[in-house]
């Protein structure tokens, strides 16, 4: 026998270990040192850049659900050419997913401007409403299929759907 045996007595019993919690039963309180955030949601914005739009809600910028019909047969109402003060055309052609792309059009001076309708994020290849639908789809538990059956349930207008998101 060995000393600490002989010095327990026979009828020693040892303690059992005492439950000091597990991941389970860890307090609230307790922070995870996991960040997260997903990457489209680091693409689009700061938490900071969020507390601003929440405080300016009542501007007018941002994005809006609109019909480009309406938009463009009031518009081209009011558009004038820039150089010769003619009557211009405006036009929209679809350029990348929801992205769309407007052009000025004066027939009398063949002048031409374009403009889009989102801008490019930070990365520099990706436009921002692209992000800003595949983020808020994939947050629901949506998938590329998800937009797709969105987009068209809602008549948007997306010929490159499959290139563009």
């Amino acid at each position: 026998m060995s000393s600490k045996a002989q010095r327990r007595g026979s009828d020693y019993r040892r303690k059992r270990k005492r439950f000091h919690n597990n991941q389970y039963t860890r307090k609230v309180s307790d922070k995870l040192d996991v960040d997260c955030i997903s990457a489209s949601a680091k693409k689009l914005c700061k938490e900071s850049d969020l507390d601003k739009e929440v405080r300016n809600f009542n501007q007018s910028n941002g994005y809006r659900l609109i019909n480009i019909d309406i938009l463009l047969s009031e518009l081209s109402q009011y558009v004038t050419c820039p150089n010769c003060n003619t009557k211009a055309v405006l036009k929209e052609k679809i350029l990348y997913g929801l992205v769309s792309e407007f052009y000025v059009e004066c027939h009398s001076c063949s002048t031409l401007s374009t403009f889009k309708s989102s801008p490019v994020i930070a990365s520099g290849k990706d436009y921002e409403v692209n992000t800003r639908i595949t983020y808020a789809m994939r947050t629901v538990g949506q998938g590329f299929c998800g937009i797709k059956h969105f987009l068209h349930s809602n008549g948007f207008a997306t010929t490159s759907v499959t290139k563009g998101i």
